[in-house]
């Protein structure tokens, strides 16, 4: 159920929805949870896509990352309940199968022109977001909220691989990360230690998450390291992508969870003196 306090407007054809008028310098991004199926634009499925007289072929992914949605707005609900905040939102409404919002253009539309407008529109707001967050504070957080069906465990992408969190040592200069403006002078505590995301996550009670203190490798497990929003936007903004498992967001302790989650980005945001509103 939505907070009367986030008056969500509608973007283009409903493809997301959007609030810009946040007073806390996070920014919340769900771009894989939306159900709407416009007959009017082509599916996307593994084809060939021109692009500029260039051929490509993509294996496009069409499953939708289910009650991401609803869980990144009782996420909000929390933050405005318990904290008097409200983040940035954008959330989106059309189903992957039409447009993947986390996927460069021509991957995510393949070219199709109702399903480009929409993507534009999408990373319109997200971008009008991230100006309006650097504007009022100079520093934020961008959290993408996904969900996996790949174990009971949570996964914490910073754009590191998993053969790079499978190292002991996370120092080397090569390696880049999402949040590297407060990130660099220490990166083995920063991405698996005390004061990292998946600690805090795991200490308030969520699922096991990757890379943490407790679990700091993934192993040979599945891990997603960052889609095309964490890539494309850290360089303007410290961004962070969860990606959950199915029972934290839509189990009996759904709505739990997503307390439990906005209580872990305050707690994450104070640790590392990022936190300002208002």
């Amino acid at each position: 159920m939505e907070d009367k306090s986030f008056e969500y407007l509608n973007g283009y054809r409903s493809c997301c929805k959007y609030y810009l008028n946040g007073n806390v310098n996070i920014i919340l991004s769900a771009p894989h949870g939306g159900n709407l199926l416009p007959d009017d634009v082509p599916d996307r499925t593994e084809g060939i896509c021109v692009d500029k007289s260039e051929i490509r072929r993509y294996k496009t992914s069409v499953l939708r990352d289910s009650r991401t949605d609803d869980f990144t707005e009782n996420v909000a609900n929390e933050l405005m309940k318990k904290w008097n905040i409200k983040p940035f939102i954008i959330i989106g409404k059309w189903h992957r199968i039409k447009v993947d919002f986390n996927r460069e253009i021509q991957e995510g539309t393949l070219n199709q022109s109702e399903a480009i407008s929409a993507y534009e529109n999408y990373h319109t707001h997200l971008n009008n977001a991230i100006d309006q967050v650097n504007q009022l504070f100079g520093k934020g957080l961008l959290i993408d909220i996904h969900g996996h069906s790949k174990g009971n465990y949570a996964m914490i992408g910073y754009m590191l691989t998993s053969d790079q969190l499978n190292r002991n040592d996370l120092s080397d200069a090569s390696f880049q990360t999402s949040i590297e403006s407060f990130c660099s002078s220490n990166r083995n505590e920063c991405i698996r230690g005390k004061t990292s995301f998946g600690t805090i996550f795991e200490r308030n009670g969520l699922d096991i998450a990757y890379p943490s203190l407790q679990n700091p490798k993934p192993g040979s497990r599945t891990f997603f390291s960052g889609g095309h929003i964490v890539r494309h936007y850290s360089p303007k903004i410290n961004a962070i992508q969860t990606e959950l498992p199915y029972h934290t967001r839509i189990g009996i302790e759904a709505f739990t969870n997503a307390q439990r989650f906005a209580q872990t980005i305050v707690e994450y945001m104070k640790i590392h003196n990022l936190f300002m509103f208002k």
